[in-house]
């Protein structure tokens, strides 16, 4: 009987302190992301552009712009649900709300660090350390598709704006894409050479995740990312030409893929992203006078930044209070 009684008050202790730490967590994360939006003070100003520019003509363009949104995160979410098919696999709606709390921690953490906690909150115990690698195995394909199609934009402004700097640029680029696509599609080969050594034995659980998945597999998951990449790059396109922009199509994907290859191998805090963003595309559509209007541009990059990554973050720290953190 007593032994009951201590189990049933350890039960009862661990769900007041889920109700009670699921509730300051959003609090802290709601927080955290109000105060990171109070440094950027250019915001103010973007909406008001923003404002008087949109017509009532182009109010069917922003529409499309704000439902990419949620189909943006959806692609991400299926990327997801496909990465965990060999782990524990879930339905469309739990990695859809997975990876908007993954966005939730992501947004207040360095280099989206926070991604990883946030997805597996929706694992079992037993299966969190490999949905992490997985979450990682995710993030690092579509890196690699942001670099690969980033690359072929380097390609075109070397054509179009030749300059020593791009020459080197596009030179180690087609060095490191071609070698992540190598290492990326032999996965296998690197888990069976891990064996061989002892001192990389604690890679062996990582690398054994990675072992998992087929080139088959791997594909599909690089498909869905190259997707996802580019309803990304449309968005930000479509947006740029209702703010005034008057960005060519053809030279804008290319310009705009390059930029957010700039954007993935700056390293920076992941709400800080805002600043990088306006930096990069200054430099690529201004500096080389394919745009004129810098305010534009800066605009279209916070507005896809607030409609893919805030607003998913906001929605994602509220599924926190439907998640029980303590079993």
């Amino acid at each position: 009987m007593n032994q009951t009684n201590t189990t049933m008050n350890k039960i009862n202790k661990k769900k007041w302190l889920n109700y009670i730490l699921s509730p300051l967590l959003l609090c802290l994360l709601l927080y955290l992301i109000y105060r990171q939006l109070q440094q950027q003070q250019n915001l103010q100003q973007e909406w008001k552009q923003f404002l008087q520019h949109l017509q009532f003509r182009q109010s069917f363009t922003l529409a499309i712009v704000i439902l990419l949104a949620p189909i943006n995160w959806s692609i991400e979410s299926l990327k997801w649900k496909v990465l965990l098919q060999k782990i524990e696999p879930i339905p469309f709606r739990k990695a859809f709300a997975s990876v908007l709390t993954g966005l939730a921690f992501a947004i207040v953490t360095p280099s989206k660090i926070g991604d990883f906690a946030g997805r597996i909150l929706y694992l079992s115990n037993q299966k969190k350390l490999k949905g992490a690698i997985a979450a990682l195995i995710g993030n690092v394909t579509q890196t690699i598709v942001a670099l690969f199609i980033g690359t072929i934009g380097l390609i075109y402004m070397n054509f179009a704006y030749p300059a020593l700097w791009l020459q080197i640029t596009l030179l180690l680029s087609l060095i490191g894409i071609g070698l992540l696509i190598y290492i990326y599609f032999h996965l296998p080969q690197f888990y069976r050479w891990t064996q061989k050594y002892p001192k990389l034995r604690p890679l062996l659980v990582a690398m054994r995740v990675f072992n998992n998945y087929s080139k088959k597999e791997l594909l599909k998951i690089f498909f869905i990312a190259f997707l996802r990449f580019v309803v990304y790059n449309f968005q930000f396109l479509l947006l740029a030409q209702i703010l005034g922009a008057d960005l060519p199509w053809f030279g804008g994907f290319f310009l705009s893929a390059f930029m957010f290859w700039m954007i993935s191998v700056i390293p920076s805090y992941f709400v800080a992203d805002i600043g990088v963003r306006g930096f990069v595309a200054g430099l690529i559509f201004i500096q080389t006078g394919i745009a004129a209007n810098s305010i534009s541009l800066l605009a279209s990059s916070y507005g896809v930044w607030i409609l893919n990554l805030l607003v998913p973050a906001i929605i994602g720290s509220i599924f926190i209070l439907f998640i029980k953190i303590l079993k």
